[in-house]
């Protein structure tokens, strides 16, 4: 406050990607209010700026840009076990955020599509596609463009991996087959 004594209020600028036009999104309402929370819908990447305003309503120069990136958190899991006794019957991710939409195809052994999704949720219930059986116990291989909101845009991360499907008879006791 030594150097700014007729401050009365800051200026917050945001944009929600890099290198975009900062917007005026908000002030507050008095000199001794230095802190702000922000909640952008969608994404919560995005780069802030702050100016000073004094009682003449002048605005200071800009504050350096601080910029900030959504983290990369969409994890498979490599098991699961459709086999109807309600836990782990459903192939999904873990707990995650600003997905847009994935392009998932899980295929078998012989590399046969299985199932194919956009949804990021997944939710296999190991079903062969357009039926209603289950896929055979195995190793299944995917592969999963995951297209997230990021700071620099709409960005495709690609996974790929294997997934072990026991179904009732193996998850009963698999080391012992």
């Amino acid at each position: 406050n030594i150097c700014a004594d007729d401050v009365v209020k800051y200026h917050i600028y945001f944009t929600q990607v890099l290198d975009g036009e900062m917007v005026l999104i908000d002030s507050t309402l008095s000199a001794g209010d230095t802190s702000y929370m922000h909640f952008p819908e969608g994404s919560l990447a995005g780069c802030y700026m702050v100016t000073a305003v004094d009682s003449f309503n002048n605005e200071s120069p800009p504050s350096l840009v601080v910029c900030v990136d959504n983290c990369i958190d969409y994890v498979l899991p490599n098991v699961f076990t459709p086999n109807g006794d309600g836990m782990n019957d459903i192939f999904r991710p873990s707990n995650y955020a600003f997905v847009e939409r994935v392009d998932m195809k899980i295929y078998n052994r012989w590399g046969v599509l299985v199932y194919q999704t956009e949804d990021p949720d997944i939710n296999w219930d190991g079903k062969r596609m357009n039926t209603d059986q289950i896929v055979p116990p195995g190793v299944y291989y995917y592969v999963c463009d995951v297209f997230e909101n990021r700071l620099t845009g709409l960005e495709v991360r690609n996974l790929s991996g294997f997934i072990y499907v026991f179904t009732e008879s193996d998850a009963v006791n698999p080391v012992e087959k």
